[in-house]
Order: C-alpha cells, then sequence, then structure tokens
C-alpha cells in the first residue's frame, strides 16, 4: 500500500483537529513520542507530545500525520488533491482551508473543471480543490 505522508514542525495535533473540523477527517491510529517504551530507542530530543505516528482517513484515504519535520512544507511539487462533484463544496472547502491560510485561486471556473481553486492552508499544505467534470 503506498500512503501520503505529511510531515509538520510540532503542530500535528492541532493539524489534525482542524482537518477533523474543515475535512470531516477520521483518526484511525495515533502515538506520541511520550508512548514509546523506554528502551525502544526512538529520538528523545523531541518532546514528549509530538506525534509520532498517525493515520487519518480524509475522504476515505489513508495519510500518514507525525510531527518531527526537519522544514517547514512549502514545496508546490506536493500538493493535495480534493475533487467534488459541485462547486458549491469545492467553495465549502476552500473557505474553511482557506482560513489562516494563502489564497492563491479563488474558486473559478476553468475549462478543465466547472469549478477550481488553490489554497495553502494555515499548515503549509497545498490544496487544488475542484469538480470532477
Amino acid at each position: 500500500m503506498l500512503m501520503t505522508a505529511i510531515g509538520f514542525q510540532g503542530n500535528c495535533d492541532e493539524a489534525i483537529t482542524y482537518y477533523k473540523e474543515a475535512l470531516g477527517a477520521e483518526v484511525k491510529t495515533i502515538s506520541y513520542f511520550r508512548d514509546a517504551p523506554p528502551d525502544a530507542g526512538m529520538e528523545r530530543s523531541l518532546p514528549p507530545n509530538f506525534v509520532m505516528y498517525s493515520e487519518v482517513l480524509l475522504f476515505g484515504t489513508p495519510i500518514v500525520m507525525t510531527d518531527g519535520a526537519t522544514k517547514p512544507l512549502s514545496d508546490e511539487s506536493f500538493w493535495m488533491h480534493l475533487t467534488f462533484d459541485t462547486a458549491e463544496e469545492v467553495a465549502s472547502a476552500f473557505r474553511k482551508l482557506a482560513d489562516g491560510g494563502t489564497v492563491i485561486e479563488a474558486p473559478a471556473p476553468q475549462f478543465w473543471a466547472a469549478s477550481n481553486a488553490y489554497v495553502i492552508d494555515r499548515f503549509g499544505v497545498f490544496w487544488n480543490i475542484l469538480t470532477n467534470s
């Protein structure tokens, strides 16, 4: 199985809560660095409240989310792609993800989709949100 992984820098718990509220994400599993047994050989320089591993379902797709990324998200060669049936769903997801984020392109009709938008959310994740027709 191939899964997307997103590394955060200490705010993974906050991001998970945000995606639960904004997009209905479901947490399948979550563990923290504090949960590792002392003899596990885990990196002890990270704060115990950092997320060591989580698996979150977003629209039925598993995504790994963790803390301890070595640099902030900013590479636009990586993005999350959300496809909806209606322009209203695109607008709703866009509004939620744009809250505290950076609007790149507001929802608008394009030749490839009835509605298409780009936004970088408050955690630095780049999203392309569009209709499937």
